[in-house]
């Protein structure tokens, strides 16, 4: 940043008043200067010129600083001007720590005029500007630093870069900045910031890859114009690791079988080819360890066998491929390890895999046996309606099949390939000619099968069910011209004719209604049936004689309105006179004349012979009479009088026919008329057909407007038409279409578009004007639209698709992805086309118009896709008038294989340890590193050149790998990679494992082995761990590359692999759950927990046992050590209860190293059985009531019965709710164990008036109350629950009655609109707030009532609630806070004045509800808070940073603590969650939390971090971590721990036990010392390699409350051993062994020389014994007895109350042996008492007593239990020495009086012997956190191996002599006396320095 000038300019002004006479600064005025100048200006140049004139005496004066005036000079220029100069260099002024910028100084003129001295002065200040003139410079540079190759990526390597700048402090000239400005190319180091040089690691390091040595070149910048720069370069050194582990040769080896068939069941031993063999080689080549090959995975059905040596896989049983459903890829995926003998962590995996080829030897089996659909008739050509689906179990080409339709009708046709059916002819698709139709298809296979008991091919039935479109139009029969007669004198309803019309369509498409047509203003006399289709008359007045036109229509009833079809019929209607016409029959229309068109069908209807006023139609019969004797094609239908069509008529050459029509009847009746009939040819325009059914027919050009159709009557004069009117009755269908004009000319209105609709049907009405006029009548027009090519062919898509293969014979179809179509909408010439291929390589293709393909044309060409992979080409359709289209074609030139794949390079996968040996044992070069950095190798023998493989000198290699057997399964090794120069499929390589042999240790037998260790990606080529890899053995892997032909190449891979114990156990399942019924059990078994372990041998022997989740009582569980078989031993109660949660421990058991274990969650529901019958609770009262009471519905026993007391108005109503009685049931609700109903027994004979509800228990009245009746009522109430059986249980209820007075009780109307209420505020709202209006029912709104709040004074709802006295308004004055209350209760009662009176009186008004204990004047309100994000996330721990202590053994993953904020928000504004707040830097970075639970976790490691202390910001925002949402930030502290200086309890108790009693530990020592004591982790006390399960190791540390630091060991052991009798005495449960700082050392005790020296006396004299004799010998055994009783009866009668000496806690002892415990072998716990035969009676007395009535022992835990028995053994030796270790005690000795009962404090409870191993410190520490003290005790190991070896014949009868003396004082049955090494090895004995101390005294 750029330094402004600060200018200071100081004016001295000497004046006088002679002004005129002194010196004259110019211009005048100015007294000040300011100059900037540079501070690297020479000494001598300019500064300032100054005009000074006249002068004299010119001199330099200092104004601030006396040294200022020594930079500058002046020299005269001339008499008016004088120079400043520079005199001194300004560098050193700014260029320091504390710069100088500003000189001030004075240009002084003095003037003597001989009386005065006159004196002026200028002040100049003169600014000296910083210059960039220095360049940073760097610190002890260059530097040099070494990192390990390990070091973590994002950790500071080094701190010490520092470049200094001399320009001015705080300025861009001096502001350094720092960079990497050369070798750091690959981005593995980096600067933390642009201002901190500090040196981070960015990227990992890799020692074997290259990363061995760095020089990188730091250059450091200011921010001067211009900046100036320097460098200097850091050396960065990098150690290297043993980090490289086996590796195979390639990823994954493939080979193939082929499916077996038939199967047979035996058993196979078939070697698999692998092209390389397996093989794995150890990559430290210089090592070159052997490899042992295993399968770890894939291989669980033993389907194969691996040789452990050679890895040579053998396949072991039949495969049936169709059976194998879940293998992927028809492929076994055999998971490999290979594992380097001399270190097993070193392991190396890969993946084999045997692709199973397949038979054919399936038939292709259809989906369904049967297809049946339904499809709507007359669907378009091309419309799919069915896909066939058919499946072939076997696969490939195997699997292929095409389909073939046999279909008869010709209706569809089928894709032979997708199964698609589709409609080939629409035409047959019409329902009314077929309903159904049938076909079969049949899936022909591609390749033959090997089934020969089957038919070649299957099939399957399809029956398509055609259904109903509406598709045809109502059609009047006979015709749609009717003519009826009507007599003049008619009713309503009389019958004029009858319209019928048809429809062969089905349902509602086929329902025929009837319309009239009206016009807008028009009305008939007549009507039509809706459904008949019956004319009647509607109004006989509007009826006039003569002739009357209508048109009906008749249309159907589809369920789319819009679908609807109708047909039209013209109906006249004559109406005659019935008064002049007698009665008379005649005919209607008469004489007839019909044309009919000679093309017309047989059964066409003519025309219709009527008659009129007859009163029996039934009995007219019809007949035509001609006189022609070839015959006539006609015939009248006897009864209708219809004249139809019986012939064809192009057989007959007569165009017209004349006959009589003859209507006659059976009696005097008999008419006849004469009857024309034309045969006409259609193709006559200028014929106009009247009265038949063939109409006119016209043809019309389309797209053309206002044209010319064609005439009705061409030769009928203009004068002729004049007298008729026309117009078409369907002018409906025809709207904007066709018009007609006056004189019978038909035109377009419109163009007319042929494609839309090609046929327009017209009737015409050719209506007279004025009488009788030639011509007129109905007429039919038909009007063709003739087609125009106006259409271009059309294509179907718009881009076709096609695949053809290379080098294709000629005539080979391009297979395409659609049929190209093409379509012409136009008809005839106009819809012919030409279709054309066009564009580059058209020449080389035709196209098939007919069938849509498209064949190769391929005479004189050659399909090569390498030339051209893709043929861009135009179909073009081109019409005979010029129109055309396009349409893209596309052909993709598919690839053919013809060139094998080569394998060329390996590659390591990073950070697995694997490595590459490059020289095999006999120092043959094997591969070539390529690329240091990436792992990249280049096997020997092949060159790569130009993007192919080129073979030089091909031999067959084998790379050996070196992999760590701790691999973990689906690691990828290595990657072998081959090229292949073909394209697309042909160039994707399958990479496959042909064989992997397998080679063990020596020390396995078995000389085969059947598992798969490694699989090979078919794809990629890596190698891939598929199963635990075994240790110390060989892999050598056959590896195959293999191109889609089959061409291929291989390798072989050695693949060493090592073994450690690196596996824990693993359960098959990620938890366990099981069911009981509660009851009591006894070693019943719930169900197996199995667990399975990757090593194998004892390292997999898994042991269980039980580990409680949280502190409580013992679980009634069992689980068998070495089956893990879980039984429940105990009681199992639901309602105390339902589901138990714990933890199964399964530990490995290793004959050295390390243990494993691992946990896994059983959860054990409790299932609930009907075992609680229901308890009433909120009862008032209990009483003792013992009768029996048969009621009419229960029968009641009750020793104890609930009272309920409640009262009621006698003028209550009924219904009124009295009360509400509460029970339970602790069973489960869900199988109704738990559900309860309520019920009242009747009693006989005896009035009811109360009832329950049975569900929510409130009681009721039924009847009518009379106080002056009964005053109370007794009503027992029964709960019972829907159990089976069902439990009950009963209450009694007094309901007391209320006398009302009379006055009152005609009040009927309740007072409240409503009794209950619910609001909801919001928390925080401005106050006052009205929230509710009370309301009164109408008959009270009269009354003076006054509302009032029924609260306690002073209580939350008077403070925040008020009422208005007068109107029932209430109000919440007070802003409500939910975290406060969230929820108010509030009763409000309503009191009436009584007028009259000076008092109140309470109304009692008579209402048909009550609310539990609301009066009938009173109302309740409920009040809810509603919440707001009003409140921050607050830490537990607040104030203060939260300090925490992790280990340096903390690997990723440790929990470090679990960290907790409360916001007292309600829902998401209280659901927290949170983050630590990122700076970048190291710290951070170690650390995770986990934003919803807050437990922080460590990621990083801390082995060389001891001492250190990390810090971190830890952010908690409510609202799940919103933007918007509230947070608070904690300071988070991790102390690291010296392992060296660690503080350890020794306590003896079980693990369990200790952890159970965590909080009461702390808070002892809490207490002793004030510090915050916490325990960082727990486990079995460990001592000389033994673990004792017995006794616990607590690690410990703490913080200081106030200082909030952890406090040094030191310290913390100080303020314990200065607090040891408080913790001894707050600590009375637990007995504290021992407290050892640092590191644990094993001390070797001295073995007592005394006791060994009479040990080996005695065993010399006993010897000695045996050899005089039998005689000699039983002597002497009876004399040992003696001796040792006499010694056991003084040790008894001499107890003394002893001291008890504290061991000196000066430095760290031995703990205790891994024996202290129950037997420390396992056995059961022993009990010893012994007793003095020849003691006197007054005391064998006592002693008796004492043990039958107290019965009290010393657990064999206890150390008084064990020091009797050590003192009665050492007694009964002869009296050796008591310098043995000492017993430890609480410190409440006594006397032999005193032992009624053990003192020791110490449970009884024997441990089980399981191992805990790790209670991590996961436990949480508690503020105040307890404290305890504990001593160091030593033992020694060498005592008792040395006493146990010296044991003598006297010892055992020693212990006989001892049971039996037990035995003879009725004591409780005693355990089996333990072995002697079990009695030695109790830890209660120390050594001391003084005596032997017994801390717990015997009794006598």
């Amino acid at each position: 940043m750029n330094m402004k000038v600060c200018v200071t300019i100081s004016v001295l002004i000497g004046l006088l008043l002679h002004s005129s006479t002194g010196c004259q600064f110019y211009p005048p005025g100015e007294y000040l200067r300011f100059v900037r100048v540079p501070e690297n200006l020479k000494v001598g140049e300019e500064v300032l010129k100054v005009e000074v004139h006249p002068r004299k005496n010119l001199s330099l004066k200092p104004v601030d600083k006396d040294e200022d005036v020594g930079y500058f000079a002046f020299r005269e220029i001339n008499q008016t001007t004088v120079s400043l100069r520079l005199a001194r260099s300004l560098e050193e002024l700014v260029d320091t720590d504390n710069p100088q910028n500003v000189l001030k100084f004075r240009l002084a003129c003095e003037f003597n005029d001989g009386e005065d001295v006159i004196s002026s002065s200028l002040s100049i200040t003169v600014y000296v500007e910083d210059i960039n003139d220095h360049a940073p410079v760097f610190e002890n540079a260059p530097y040099s630093i070494t990192v390990d190759e390990l070091t973590p990526a994002g950790l500071t390597i080094f701190r010490g870069i520092k470049a200094l700048d001399r320009d001015k402090p705080n300025t861009p000239n001096s502001d350094v900045q720092y960079a990497i400005t050369a070798g750091n190319e690959r981005g593995k180091f980096a600067l933390d910031s642009s201002h901190q040089a500090l040196l981070m690691l960015e990227k990992g390091l890799d020692y074997d890859n290259g990363d061995r040595e760095f020089t990188l070149t730091i250059t450091a910048s200011d921010r001067g114009l211009p900046p100036r720069s320097t460098s200097t370069t850091i050396k960065i050194v990098v150690l290297d690791n043993d980090d490289l582990s086996p590796k195979f040769t390639k990823g994954v080896y493939r080979t193939r079988v082929t499916e077996n068939y038939p199967i047979t069941g035996e058993k196979l031993h078939y070697r698999l080819h692998f092209e390389p063999k397996i093989f794995a080689y150890d990559q430290d080549l210089a090592i070159d360890s052997e490899i042992r090959y295993d399968i770890i995975a894939g291989n669980e059905r033993r389907m194969f066998y691996l040789d452990s040596n050679n890895g040579s896989l053998y396949l072991q049983r039949e495969i049936d491929l169709e059976s194998e459903k879940s293998l992927p890829g028809n492929t076994f995926v055999l998971q490999i390890q290979a594992t380097q003998l001399d270190n097993p962590l070193k392991t190396g995996v890969a993946r084999v895999e045997v692709e199973v080829m397949d038979l054919n030897d399936n038939l292709p089996e259809f989906e369904a046996d049967i297809y049946n659909i339904s499809i709507v008739e007359n669907l378009p050509n091309g419309f799919s309606v069915l896909q066939i689906v058919a499946h072939d179990q076997d696969q490939g080409d195997n699997a292929e099949f095409s389909f073939q339709l046999e279909d008869k009708s010709k209706a569809f046709v089928l894709d032979s390939k997708t199964g698609w059916l589709s409609v080939r002819d629409q035409s047959v698709l019409d329902r009314e000619r077929r309903t159904a139709l049938t076909m079969r298809v049949y899936a022909i296979e591609k390749n033959p099968s090997v089934v020969t008991d089957r038919d070649a091919a299957s099939y399957v039935n399809v029956e398509v069910t055609l259904l109903d479109a509406n598709d045809n139009n109502p059609t009047f029969i006979p015709n749609n011209i009717y003519d009826f007669v009507l007599g003049s004198e008619t009713r309503v309803h009389d019958p004029i004719g009858k319209v019928h019309a048809i429809d062969p369509d089905l349902g509602r498409n086929g329902l025929v209604h009837y319309h009239i047509q009206k016009s807008a203003n028009a009305s008939y006399p007549f009507k039509i049936d809706l459904k008949t289709g019956l004319l009647t008359v509607a109004s006989p007045k509007s009826i006039t004689v003569g002739r009357h036109l209508l048109f009906v229509e008749a249309s159907d009833q589809p369920l789319n309105p819009s679908e609807r079809r109708s047909a039209l019929a013209v109906v006249t209607i004559d109406v005659i006179n019935n008064k002049t016409s007698k009665n008379l029959p005649n005919f209607v229309g008469a004489p007839y004349e019909f044309w009919v068109g000679g093309n017309v069908d047989i059964g066409t209807s003519v025309g219709q012979i009527r008659v009129t006023n007859v009163d029996n139609r039934s009995g007219l019969l019809y007949d035509l009479l001609h006189s022609y004797h070839e015959g006539v094609p006609f015939a009248v239908e006897e009864r209708s009088g219809t004249i139809t069509v019986i012939e064809n008529l192009k057989k007959y050459e007569r165009v017209l026919y004349d006959f009589e029509g003859v209507v006659s009847n059976d009696k005097d009746l008999s008419i006849v008329t004469n009857v024309t009939v034309h045969v006409v040819d259609p193709k006559d325009k200028n014929l106009f057909l009247k009265g038949t059914s063939s109409p006119i027919e016209f043809h019309v050009k389309e797209n053309h407007a206002n044209t010319f159709i064609g005439r009705l009557m061409p030769n009928m004069t203009t004068r002729d038409l004049r007298d008729l009117k026309f117009f078409i009755a369907n002018q409906r269908d025809v709207t904007d279409h066709i018009a007609i004009y006056s004189n019978g000319t038909l035109y377009t209105q419109q163009a007319l578009d042929r494609e839309k609709r090609d046929t327009y049907r017209l009737t015409i009405i050719a209506e007279p004007k004025r009488g009788a006029t030639s011509g007129a009548g109905i007429y039919q027009a038909v009007i063709i639209v003739d087609d125009e090519n106006d259409n271009a062919p059309q294509f179907d898509k718009s881009v076709y698709e096609g695949h053809i293969k290379e080098n294709s014979a000629t005539g080979t179809e391009v297979n395409m992805n659609f049929p190209i179509h093409v379509q012409d909408a136009d008809v005839g010439s106009n819809g012919q086309f030409s279709l054309t291929l066009q564009g580059e390589g058209s020449e080389k293709f035709r196209f098939d118009r007919f069938n849509g393909k498209v064949h190769y044309n391929g005479v004189h060409f050659t399909l090569d896709r390498e030339d051209k992979s893709v043929y861009n080409l135009r179909l073009v359709a081109k019409d005979k008038g010029g129109l055309k289209n396009e349409s893209q074609l596309i052909i993709h030139i598919e690839d053919e294989n013809d060139n094998p794949p080569v394998f060329h390079q390996l590659i390591v996968a990073p950070n697995r340890n694997v490595k590459v040996q490059e020289y095999d044992e006999s120092g043959n070069k094997l591969a070539y590193q390529e690329d240091t950095t990436t792992g990249v190798y280049s096997l020997s023998g092949v060159q790569i050149s130009s993007g192919k493989s080129r073979i030089k000198n091909r031999t067959k290699i084998s790379p050996i790998i070196l992999v760590p057997e701790d691999l973990q399964v689906g690691t990828p090794v290595l990657k072998l990679l081959a090229v292949d120069k073909d394209a697309g499929e042909n160039a994707l390589l399958k990479y496959e494992m042909l064989s992997e042999t397998y080679i063990p240790n020596e020390l396995n037998n078995d000389p085969f082995h059947v598992t798969q260790y490694f699989s090979v990606n078919p794809s990629t080529g890596e190698i891939i761990v598929s199963r635990t890899l075994p240790p110390e053995s060989e892999f050598r892997i056959n590896l195959t590359a293999t191109d889609k032909g089959g061409l291929r190449d291989f390798i072989k891979v050695r693949i060493l692999v090592e073994d450690v114990n690196d596996h824990p156990p693993v359960f098959k399942k990620s938890w366990y759950n099981f069911d009981a019924e509660e009851a009591l059990y006894s070693r019943n078994i719930l169900g197996k927990i199995e667990a399975t372990d990757g090593d194998f041998g004892q390292n997999a022997n898994i042991s269980y046992k039980l580990k409680q989740i949280t502190q409580g009582d013992s679980l009634p569980f069992k689980i068998s050590e070495f089956s893990g078989v879980l039984s429940v031993d105990g009681e199992l109660d639901r309602e105390s209860q339902d589901k138990y949660t714990f933890m199964v421990v399964a530990k490995d058991n290793p004959h050295t190293g390390q243990s494993f274990s691992t946990t896994v969650n059983v959860e054990v529901n409790v299932i609930d059985v009907n075992d609680n019958p229901p308890t009433f609770y909120g009862y008032d009262d209990l009483i003792n009531l013992k009768t029996e009471t048969k009621y009419s519905n229960h029968q009641i026993v009750s020793a104890k019965l609930p009272v309920y007391y409640a009262t009621i108005s006698e003028n209550s109503p009924i219904g009124t709710p009295i009360t509400r009685v509460f029970a339970n049931d602790s069973d489960f609700m869900g199988n109704g164990n738990g559900l309860l109903l309520f019920d009242i027994p009747y009693k006989r004979n005896r009035e009811n008036l109360f009832a329950i509800d049975s569900k929510e228990g409130v009681v009721t009245t039924i009847g009518h109350l009379d106080y002056e009746r009964q005053k109370s009522h007794n009503i027992t109430i029964v709960a019972s629950d829907l159990g089976s059986p069902s439990l009950s249980s009963s209450a009694l209820l007094i309901v007391t009655v209320i006398d009302v007075a009379e006055d009152l009780k005609a009040i009927e109307q309740p007072v409240f609109a409503h009794r209950y209420y619910e609001v909801e505020v919001e928390e925080n709202v401005p106050v006052p707030l009205k929230i509710l209006n009370l309301n009164v029912t109408e008959s009270y709104k009269q009354h003076k009532l006054r509302y009032s709040i029924v609260a306690e004074k002073g209580s939350d709802v008077r403070r925040m609630f008020k009422i208005d006295a007068r109107n029932g308004t209430l109000y919440i004055v007070e802003s409500p806070d939910r975290e406060m209350g969230a929820y108010y209760e509030l009763k409000i009662r309503l009191d009436q004045y009584k007028v009259g009176r000076d008092m109140t009186v309470m109304v009692y008004p008579v209402t048909n509800e009550r609310l539990g204990d609301l009066g009938l004047n009173e109302v309740k309100v409920i009040v809810r808070i509603s919440d707001v994000n009003d409140n921050v996330p607050k830490f537990t721990i607040s104030g203060r940073p939260i300090v925490a202590a992790i280990p340096t053994t903390a690997n990723f993953g440790y929990h470090i603590i679990q960290l907790q904020a409360i916001d007292p928000d309600l829902a998401l504004n209280g659901e927290v969650r949170y983050q630590i707040l990122g700076r970048g830097d190291d710290e951070t970075r170690r650390f995770a939390i986990d934003p919803i639970t807050g437990q922080v976790r460590a990621i990083a490691s801390f082995a060389r971090d001891a001492g250190k202390v990390f810090g971190f910001d830890v952010k908690a925002t409510d609202r799940r971590g919103a933007d918007d949402g509230a947070s608070s930030i904690a300071n988070v502290f991790v102390y690291v721990l010296d392992e060296e200086k660690q503080l350890v309890m020794v306590m003896g108790s079980k693990p369990t036990e200790i952890e159970k009693n965590m909080d009461n530990i702390t808070l002892a020592l809490f207490n002793a010392t004030g510090y915050d004591v916490r325990v960082r982790k727990l486990e079995p006390h460990f001592d000389r390699n033994q673990i004792d399960n017995s006794a616990t190791d607590m690690y410990l540390y703490a913080v200081d409350p106030k200082l909030n630091t952890v406090v040094d060991m030191a310290e913390l052991q100080e303020a314990i051993l200065n607090k040891q009798p408080d913790i001894e005495k707050q600590l009375r449960g637990h007995k504290v062994l021992a407290l050892a700082s640092g590191a644990i050392e094993r001390i070797r005790f001295r073995s007592q020389r005394v006791i060994l020296s009479t040990l080996e006396v005695g065993v010399v004299v006993l010897g000695c014994v045996v050899f005089i004799g039998a005689l000699a010998t039983a002597i002497c055994v009876i004399c040992i007895r003696r001796k040792k009783n006499r010694l056991l009866q003084k040790s008894f009668s001499h107890g003394r109350q002893l001291g008890f000496p504290i061991a000196t806690l000066g430095k760290p002892s031995a703990l205790f042996p891994s024996a202290y415990s129950d037997g420390g072998g396992g056995g059961a716990p022993t009990h010893y008492t012994a007793e003095s035969t020849d003691a006197g009676a007054p005391r064998t007395a006592f002693h008796r007593h004492h043990h039958q009535q107290q019965h009290h022992h010393h657990d064999a835990n206890c150390p008084r239990y064990s020091a009797r028995f050590a003192k009665e053994r050492s007694r009964s030796l002869g009296a050796m020495e008591t310098s043995i270790a000492s017993l430890h005690s609480s410190g409440k000795d006594s006397g032999i009086a005193d032992g009624i009962q053990c003192q020791c404090g110490l449970s009884t409870s024997h441990s089980s012997g399981e191992s805990s191993n790790g209670y991590e410190d996961s436990l949480q520490s508690i503020t105040p956190r307890k404290f305890r003290e504990s001593l160091r005790y030593e033992s020694s190991n060498e005592i008792r191996n040395y006493y146990n070896r010296r044991r003598s014949l006297s010892d055992e009868l020693m212990l006989n002599v001892s049971g039996a003396a037990a035995a003879s004082h009725h004591l409780k049955p005693l355990h089996r006396i333990h072995s002697h090494t079990h009695l030695n090895q109790n830890p209660a004995f120390r050594k001391s320095s003084e005596r032997l101390i017994m801390t717990c005294p015997l009794n006598p």
